[in-house]
């Protein structure tokens, strides 16, 4: 199947664009793509918005999912929790959320003032001396 050319309104101001594809897309697909391609101040900020989640949702997956080391690699349950928080950071309903976890690990998610969405990972390792 070849390139198919779709019309669609921007989200926020409305304004037509056209948008190829592989296919024939969904209304809702079809919106997302304009959006994603429209240059009004709102779909910029939408566009920026949705680049920062999906920063944040690769960050995980390096720092703790499948992108990471083997060694450094956690199990895919607290993945989803962390892509969650991701989630309910990007649409305003957390501010920040640490897990503690097993082995000295604790992985934070948070926003800054300036929107971005930070996923950290720290290690502590405990020392013990004997005599």
């Amino acid at each position: 199947m070849g390139n198919v050319i779709n019309t669609a309104p921007c989200r926020f101001c409305g304004q037509m664009v056209q948008i190829e594809a592989d296919g024939k897309l969904t209304q809702p697909q079809a919106e997302e793509k304009a959006t994603m391609t429209c240059q009004c101040p709102e779909a910029v900020e939408y566009q920026k918005e949705k680049q920062r989640k999906e920063k944040a949702l690769k960050n995980v997956s390096v720092l703790f999912g499948e992108d990471a080391a083997p060694e450094k690699r956690i199990g895919e349950g607290i993945v989803s929790i962390l892509r969650a928080a991701v989630e309910e950071i990007y649409s305003g309903g957390l501010a920040k959320v640490t897990l503690n976890l097993r082995g000295g690990v604790k992985a934070s998610i948070s926003q800054n003032s300036k929107g971005e969405i930070n996923v950290e990972r720290t290690e502590t390792k405990k020392q013990k001396l004997t005599e």
